[in-house]
């Protein structure tokens, strides 16, 4: 296909203005067909797991931030913004132009030759007439990865051949080729008021996507939608621009960020208009905050991280089942000088290919899949109890990543594609969860797979890819359940996710913003606002409040000369890490950095969060203990306590309460003491556990 190019540093910024299977399968195409007439992009899905990495040498010692905000944090101003009257201020033809500039292209590129370029990658060479880019046939599919696709319902228009068997491959993954064929000669930019031109519906701010170690800030995205998707259902197409912003201060980790969760906090004082609160977050994306790039910047969209994505629904004479498809792509380029750009396919990240769930397969790529990443990534899969914190804990192999995502048909519905019979892949799964005390089941842990998924994210389904849950009529006979808010899909929860919009989380549609205003916004669905949106309040706010080594946000800033120490993101009781602690000896020593108590909240005793885990083979001989430095104060390692493990509940966050402090240590820390140290000592059994700690903090 084409290969990737060099990186710039431009920053250029222009202004321009369960039943029978046939009865499932009815359910099914009923269900689809409803879904598919609501014009109403999994833009906005997905936590993500930062990998353990050291601090710089120094001074570690870290102040308590802010102790309260100062207001309350709006999900609609600060964490996902749909107004009409703020989102307007962005265009389609802006963000092209901005990207253009940048790679110093304006006098070969216009907006509107970029955008048909992109649309141009989805037509066969054959009928290209621009031979500007890639084309989706360009590098023909494997026939051994080839899959079927079943004609639509009675009464639904026949497919096209090229709808039925996928003729293109992107990254070794075979892809439908064409796809999108009206938008490919279209002019978006000629009428803004019409069916062919793209509306900003959406900007989301992804701060919960910056790892652990900060190593960037998180992802800032833009959302556009075709304005034909207001009226036809039939006819909807979305462009997201998914920005990664860098960490410009990556030495500091996610505290290098807080200007930019400054700002976005900043966007729900109550004093701000509408129109200020515009300008501002133009300013932020196209211009950058002082000392950071913009977030528009061709550089943020891939290939060393960020991307632009498709959610495509778009077949103006009817739909087939291969109607809806998820893509992704990159901007390629040479740099300010170089005088190209392109936006050209990419692999679908976090989406690894169907085929490699299903067995009996001799092809090296499942058996890599199933024989080593996947079996690596279950513990993390397994650890998390909340869906935004699913993850897999590494990244997926770039050979194993899907060239596109679909769940209809059922080509990357994993559930579907493993088997329910003794495989060594599904017998290597219940290994793994047998070994870590977990009740959840295989076909759970390959459920929250596909979770993490596009296609999974944007209408999570069962093995059969049901939509709804299923109820009886009054004839006895399944049928879709409307009224169940949860999806069928099983992914070991008290409740299933939530469903969406339809395929999409944000909409084309409208909705007031509140009863005591005219002003509209862009709807979103009840998984973003019910689920995602509280998760990632909740890690803002928690990030500009808690205490980073406390909160064991910083890796590498605890140590230890015998454990073996990491961050984790799965099980977490505040903020997005906990530290794991393994322990390969008998006595292990956690220490902290040394860290100022001022701003804190003081109680006389030390407390922590404790997980046990239910591996645990002899809970009752160990225990673990504190120990409290202030030098300043005149106190060395003082004992501060110890705790039985036999005492402690095994498989959840336990509340650990240790010994009251003396006097003079708890007055050294209501004093602000800004040389504090902690000792945490595991006296257990070696090579068992693991174990983890979270939220320390001083409590009566």
């Amino acid at each position: 296909m084409f290969s990737r190019s060099s990186s710039s540093s431009s920053s250029v910024r222009t202004h321009h203005g369960n039943a029978p299977a046939g009865a499932r399968r009815r359910s099914r195409h009923a269900a689809l067909i409803a879904l598919a007439l609501l014009p109403v992009a999994c833009s906005d899905m997905g936590p993500s797991n930062g990998a353990p990495s050291d601090v710089p040498e120094g001074d570690t010692t870290e102040a308590a931030q802010a102790l309260a905000l100062p207001f309350d944090i709006d999900p609609r101003k600060s964490l996902l913004v749909t107004e009409t009257d703020v989102v307007g201020a962005f265009t389609l033809e802006e963000v092209l132009q901005q990207l253009i500039d940048q790679a110093g292209a304006s006098a070969t590129t216009t907006p509107l030759t970029l955008f048909r370029q992109l649309m141009n990658t989805q037509r066969p060479g054959s009928s290209d007439p621009n031979n500007i880019g890639p084309n989706c046939d360009d590098e023909p599919p494997n026939a051994g990865d080839l899959e079927p696709v079943d004609d639509p319902p009675v009464g639904l228009p026949p497919l096209a051949p090229e709808e039925k068997t996928q003729t293109g491959s992107i990254n070794g993954w075979p892809v439908f080729c064409p796809r999108t064929a009206d938008d490919i000669d279209s002019d978006p930019f000629a009428d803004p008021g019409s069916d062919s031109a793209y509306m900003a519906t959406t900007l989301a701010n992804r701060f919960d996507l910056a790892p652990p170690d900060g190593a960037h800030c998180g992802e800032y995205r833009i959302v556009f939608a075709k304005r034909s998707g207001i009226t036809n259902g039939l006819n909807r197409n979305f462009i997201i621009f998914e920005a990664q912003l860098p960490n410009p201060n990556p030495s500091q980790g996610r505290l290098g960020c807080l200007p930019v969760v400054q700002f976005w906090l900043d966007q729900s004082s109550p004093a701000k208009s509408p129109a200020t609160r515009a300008a501002e977050l133009r300013d932020f994306y196209f211009d950058g905050l002082s000392g950071f790039e913009p977030v528009v910047h061709i550089d943020h969209y891939g290939p060393e991280g960020g991307q632009i994505r498709t959610n495509e629904f778009v077949r103006p004479g009817g739909l087939p089942l291969t109607s809806w498809t998820l893509r992704q792509f990159e901007t390629a380029h040479a740099g300010p000088t170089g005088g190209w750009l392109l936006v050209v396919p990419s692999f679908v990240s976090d989406n690894p290919a169907g085929k490699l769930f299903t067995s009996a397969s001799g092809d090296p790529r499942v058996t890599s899949f199933q024989g080593t990443f996947f079996p690596g990534v279950v513990e993390r899969l397994a650890a998390a109890d909340d869906i935004n914190r699913f993850a897999y804990g590494a990244a997926v192999p770039s050979e194993h990543e899907a060239g596109e995502s679909l769940m209809i048909p059922l080509h990357n519905n994993y559930l579907n594609k493993f088997t329910t019979a003794p495989t060594a892949f599904r017998n290597g799964i219940q290994a793994k969860l047998t070994a870590m005390g977990s009740g959840l089941t295989p076909e759970q842990i390959v459920g929250r797979a596909q979770s993490l998924a596009c296609a999974g994210c944007h209408e999570p389904v069962d093995v059969d890819n049901q939509f709804f849950k299923t109820t009886l009529d009054e004839n006895g006979q399944p049928v879709p359940d409307l009224n169940d808010p949860e999806s069928p899909l099983d992914v070991g929860l008290p409740s299933n996710p939530l469903r969406t919009l339809g395929f999409t989380h944000t909409s084309e549609q409208t909705e007031p913003v509140d009863e005591t205003t005219t002003r509209q916004r862009f709807r979103i669905s009840k998984m973003l606002s019910d689920v995602f949106l509280p998760f990632r309040e909740k890690v803002m706010e928690e990030f500009l409040l808690d205490h980073p080594v406390l909160g064991f946000e910083k890796p590498g800033a605890w140590t230890s000369p015998q454990a073996e120490l990491s961050v984790h993101t799965g099980r977490v009781v505040e903020g997005i890490a906990s530290l794991q602690v393994k322990t390969p000896a008998s006595f292990n020593e956690v220490v902290s950095p040394t860290f100022s108590a001022a701003g804190l909240t003081i109680g006389d005793k030390v407390t922590v969060d404790l997980f046990v885990s239910p591996e645990q083979p002899s809970p009752s001989w160990g225990n673990l203990e504190v120990l409290i430095s202030i030098p300043s104060a005149g106190i060395s390692n003082e004992w501060a306590g110890n705790v039985a493990l036999a005492s402690i509940a095994q498989g959840s966050f336990q509340r650990i309460q240790f010994a009251s402090l003396p006097t003079a240590t708890k007055n050294a820390l209501i004093a602000g003491a800004t040389d504090v140290k902690l000792q945490f000592n595991f006296n257990v059994t070696s090579n068992k556990g693991p174990y983890y700690l979270d939220n320390v903090r001083f409590e009566d």
